[in-house]
């Protein structure tokens, strides 16, 4: 599994990385400090994009801003309808290129927005002032995703320190809008597959994307989408409230009705294999619900905001004419001619997939988490989507996530172990000098 070594000065030993990995402690934590400080919400995420160019650039890499252009990726099936404005945003993409490549070059890709706070007072500490608390970094984004980000500019420094640099390239990723609609990671497989197909660089060997897995290997992740239910009743004053219709009221019926079918997608016999022993793989969320002006009259509109899911094996496009069928099927049951209903979509269209996990470099960075661990690494069936899909199904490049232990995510008090993360990064340092190889610093 391991690749031959070009001559080097010493290729570092096993002992040697993890102590470098070790003396990074504090850097580790001051630097996911600051990401964690650089507020990068929603169409808001250069904050992040900003650090992340001035870090790699303090480790000796220039960096390459990718724009996000809508306009440009609408043909491309993985697009999504976007939520905000391109507004000038951008990836922010580096490679580190040796003289002489002689090993295998492999990407770290990482999304630099996070979702928002909720109430900053219902926090133990302010959401971008990020702590360490008994061997936990709290913050919004500290474990979704910027600690993954982190410990692979760590694990490039680490070696840097030990005197010697990857023989092959190593690129850092930092993506936009991983969290609503994915066209970030969509805009950089975009211009790559573009770049390749005009000999500008090669394609990468291996992509890791260093998402808070548990320190587990992503076998598969599912389809998501996100459905706007806008309700239109029929309003009157509350007093005679009998003579309006209330689609509040409708709503919640349709809400029951997708509910019952995400209980049929739940059974057992219907559950994908690689999801069979998970008590509750797909998840319909009620996301946001809005109604009314006014408290005395019954509303005139309502508005579901719902993100669903489903199976690695379902088509994306099949998964929505069966929630708006379940939905019309509800409206017909009301037998209210007045209630009408219009179904739109924004944010994701994210099919799912599975990754191959007997490809080589997954299989060997298993075997880095088991020599580190102590233990063989364990496999996960996310309940979620990642950005791992654009590399799966556009690229067909070896993929897979795998990150550190992180609590909370998405909601309060969100944190990342630090134990974790001095793990992940000596299995990305040693997955780098097995995978890519090393070569001593140039003089």
């Amino acid at each position: 599994m391991s690749i031959e070594q070009p001559e080097v000065s010493s290729v570092p030993s096993v002992e040697q990385i993890a102590e470098a990995v070790r003396r990074l402690t504090p850097y580790l934590t001051e630097t996911l400090t600051r990401f964690v400080g650089a507020k990068s919400l929603p169409g808001e995420e250069m904050p992040g994009a900003e650090f992340l160019e001035q870090e790699l650039a303090t480790l000796g890499l220039e960096s390459e801003r990718i724009m996000l252009r809508t306009d440009l990726l609408r043909d491309e099936p993985l697009f999504s309808m976007p939520c905000c404005p391109d507004g000038g945003r951008y990836n922010v993409l580096a490679v580190h290129r040796p003289e002489r490549s002689t090993g295998r070059s492999v990407l770290f890709n990482g999304h630099l927005d996070v979702v928002p706070t909720g109430p900053a007072e219902l926090w133990s500490e302010p959401p971008f002032e990020s702590k360490l608390h008994d061997g936990w970094i709290y913050g919004r984004g500290a474990g979704d995703m910027k600690a993954g980000i982190v410990c692979a500019l760590a694990a490039f420094k680490a070696l840097r320190e030990l005197g010697v640099q990857p023989a092959a390239n190593v690129g850092f990723n930092g993506v936009l809008e991983e969290e609503y609609t994915g066209n970030g990671t969509l805009a950089t497989v975009s211009a790559l597959r573009h770049a390749i197909n005009t000999a500008k660089l090669t394609a990468f060997d291996a992509v890791l994307i260093p998402e808070p897995t548990h320190q587990k290997l992503s076998s598969a992740q599912l389809g998501v989408f996100w459905m706007t239910v806008e309700v239109v009743g029929k309003p009157s004053h509350a007093a005679y409230m009998q003579d309006g219709v209330s689609p509040l009221e409708a709503a919640q019926h349709f809400i029951a009705a997708l509910k019952e079918l995400e209980a049929e997608l739940n059974l057992p016999e219907n559950r994908h294999p690689l999801y069979r022993d998970h008590p509750h793989p797909i998840n319909f969320n009620i996301g946001q619900l809005h109604a009314g002006e006014w408290n005395s009259s019954v509303p005139s509109t309502c508005e579901i905001g719902l993100r669903l899911s489903c199976y690695p094996n379902t088509d994306i496009d099949e998964a929505k004419r069966q929630a708006e069928a379940c939905i019309e099927t509800a409206r017909l049951a009301l037998n209210q001619p007045d209630i009408r209903v219009n179904v739109s979509y924004e944010g994701f269209h994210a099919p799912g997939c599975e990754y191959d996990l007997d490809a080589e470099p997954i299989q060997l960075l298993g075997a880095m988490h088991e020599s580190v661990n102590g233990a063989p690494i364990e496999r996960v069936a996310l309940t979620a989507t990642t950005d791992g899909r654009h590399f799966r199904k556009m690229l067909d490049v070896p993929v897979t996530n795998y990150g550190p232990i992180a609590r909370s995510v998405h909601g309060f008090d969100e944190s990342v172990s630090l134990a974790s993360m001095i793990e992940v990064t000596e299995i990305f340092a040693r997955f780098i000098v097995e995978w890519c190889g090393v070569e001593a610093l140039p003089a």
